[in-house]
């Protein structure tokens, strides 16, 4: 990630308005042709954009009305902190293709009221069309202003899996698990922590209900923000900064059954007022 500082300004006509970049993005960023996209800070502000070339080394990045705003940009030239970070970023509006999921028969409302934590894993394998269907359940999560800052690692390495439940006497099941997610925010694209732990939060929940609803069993490992086993999953996982984990998903076929018990608490509902 790159910091800096440089002015936003407005072109000579007034109708633009544009961040200039004190560097030769192509080659600090690695990218010898095509478009550059880039995401990052502006005085604390997220934004996601792409680079303009004006030839021998200068770029400039223009800045919407939105962002403006958010900046408490008047018209006239300012400086700003920024900081950028290189991102494969598609054009909007451009259409990707959707992986075919896996169907499931449970009806939504039962889901979510027998859906339960397994942490007793059988040995049999979780075939590949399973976890690309669980994983499109977590992109499709609600998210603040769209921003869908959330990725997914994914892991099935035997010996990480290992290591990482070792660390940990809460995640354990870990070891014995079909595989693992670990659900991270992007701090570039989320700038706002309680928006990115909500995000992230969403995700996780919606990809519990599809493990249940493919009948597979799993469960959420929560990540303490200033706990050393976070710190030892950053440096295994090689994570980069702007990358926050947020919570760990074991999964597998379940062994173990749990009885279901009711969680109707009428005395927690309030209407209007406490």
């Amino acid at each position: 990630m790159e910091l800096f500082e440089s002015p936003i300004f407005k072109d000579d006509i007034g109708r633009r308005t544009f961040l200039e970049i004190p560097f030769d993005a192509r080659e600090r960023f690695c990218k010898p042709k095509g478009t550059i996209y880039v995401s990052g800070t502006i005085n604390g502000t997220p934004y996601r954009g792409k680079l303009l070339s004006r030839g021998g080394g200068k770029f400039l990045m223009g800045l919407d009305k939105p962002l403006q705003k958010s900046l408490g940009f008047d018209g006239q030239t300012m400086n700003a902190h920024v900081t950028m970070s290189s991102e494969e970023l598609e054009p909007a509006g451009k259409k990707r293709e959707e992986p075919v999921a896996v169907s499931s028969g449970m009806d939504v409302l039962a889901a979510i009221k027998t859906r339960q934590s397994i942490r007793k894993f059988a040995s049999r394998p979780v075939g590949d069309d399973m976890v690309t269907t669980i994983l499109c359940c977590g992109m499709y999560a609600p998210t603040a202003k769209n921003k869908r800052p959330c990725h997914f690692i994914v892991i099935r390495n035997r010996q990480l899996l290992a290591e990482l439940a070792s660390q940990n006497s809460q995640a354990a099941m870990l070891e014995s698990a079909a595989g693992a997610i670990v659900i991270c925010g992007d701090k570039n694209i989320e700038g706002m922590k309680e928006f990115l732990y909500a995000d992230c939060a969403a995700a996780t929940q919606n990809i519990l209900l599809g493990i249940h609803g493919l009948g597979l069993g799993g469960v959420w490992c929560g990540v303490a923000s200033n706990s050393d086993w976070r710190k030892r999953m950053i440096a295994a996982l090689e994570l980069p900064v702007k990358l926050e984990p947020v919570a760990v998903i074991a999964f597998g076929w379940p062994d173990e059954e749990k009885e279901l018990r009711g969680r109707w608490e009428p005395e927690k509902i309030h209407y209007d007022r406490w």
